[in-house]
């Protein structure tokens, strides 16, 4: 595994990480910064899961 693949994995840990809180925290409909914030989280895991999935892809074997 080299780098590119490691930094890839780590931000798609994160990413998912993230993403389960934020949908955590947009089920107790609650509003205030939490859930704007939690909205904001939601759109960033869809922008970089993708992202370090394709990383993932192109560097594996090499």
């Amino acid at each position: 595994m080299n780098m590119p693949v490691a930094a890839a994995a780590l931000g798609l840990a994160v990413s998912v990480w993230f993403g389960i809180s934020a949908v955590r925290e947009l089920k107790r409909d609650t509003p205030g910064h939490a859930f704007n914030a939690a909205m904001i989280h939601v759109a960033m895991v869809t922008m970089l899961a993708p992202f370090c999935l394709i990383v993932i892809a192109v560097y594996w074997n090499r």
